[in-house]
C-alpha cells in the first residue's frame, strides 16, 4: 500500500493541517505500515505554469523536443507520484475561503491530458486516477462553514477539490475539518481539534 502525503501549507509551525497529518498518520501506522511519498508544496511550491510549458504540454510527446521535456520534468515526476499512490492525504489550510495558492499551482502540474484524464474523440473527458482514496485535512480560521452555517456559501475549499478530484476519476473523497482556529475562543479551538483527532483516529481504523 502506498500512500501519497501532500502538505500545503505555509506555515512550518503551529499549522494545525501538519499537526493533524501527522497524527493521521500514526494512527495509521498502528495498523499496518505504509510507504509513504511525502511532498510539502507549501515549503517547497512548484512551478507555476508558463507559455513554454503550456506549449510543452500539448504538444504530441513523440514530437517534443528535449528542452520541452525538461520543462515537462518536474510536472511528469508530481504526476507519477499520484500515479503510484493508492490513498492521497492532502493537508490543506483554508485560505481565503479556498486552497492555498501553492496547492492550485500543484493541481495545475497534476491535471495534464493524456497522463491524468483523457479526452475521446466525441470530446467526453474521462479520469484515469479511479480506484484511489483521498483524506483531505483541512483547517479554518472562523466558525459557520459547515452545512447551514452563515459561511457555508464561502466554501470553495470543498467544492473545488471535491470537483477537481472526481474529474480526475477520483470519487472515493473524505473532508475532516477543524474549524475556529484562528477566531475561535481557546476552549473552543482545544475542543475542535480535539473532535478531529476523534474523527481522524476512527477513521484510520478503516480507511
Amino acid at each position: 500500500m502506498t500512500l501519497l502525503r501532500i502538505d500545503s501549507s505555509a506555515r512550518r509551525k503551529n499549522s494545525k493541517t501538519r499537526m493533524l497529518t501527522d497524527f493521521f498518520m500514526n494512527e495509521l501506522n498502528k495498523k499496518n505500515e505504509q510507504t509513504v511519498i511525502s511532498r510539502d508544496v507549501g515549503i517547497y511550491p512548484p512551478n507555476f505554469p508558463t507559455d513554454d510549458f503550456i506549449k510543452a504540454n500539448y504538444t504530441p510527446e513523440t514530437v517534443r523536443t528535449s528542452k520541452m521535456k525538461e520543462i515537462l520534468e518536474p510536472s511528469d515526476i508530481l504526476i507519477q507520484e499520484l500515479i503510484d499512490a493508492d490513498k492521497i492525504i492532502i493537508a490543506s489550510p483554508m485560505y481565503n475561503f479556498s486552497i492555498s495558492a501553492t496547492l492550485k499551482a500543484y493541481i495545475d502540474n497534476i491535471v495534464r491530458v493524456g497522463q491524468t484524464f483523457a479526452i475521446d474523440k466525441n470530446g467526453a473527458m474521462q479520469g484515469l486516477l479511479g480506484g484511489k482514496k483521498v483524506v483531505v485535512i483541512t483547517s479554518r480560521g472562523a466558525m459557520s462553514y459547515k452545512l447551514g452555517g452563515a459561511l457555508q456559501p464561502f466554501d470553495f475549499q470543498t467544492s473545488y477539490l471535491t470537483k477537481l478530484f472526481n474529474f480526475l476519476g477520483i470519487t472515493d473523497i473524505i473532508f475532516v475539518n477543524t474549524e475556529g482556529q484562528d477566531f475561535g475562543e481557546e476552549p473552543l479551538k482545544t475542543s475542535n481539534l480535539e473532535q478531529s483527532k476523534q474523527e481522524l483516529s476512527e477513521l484510520a481504523k478503516t480507511w
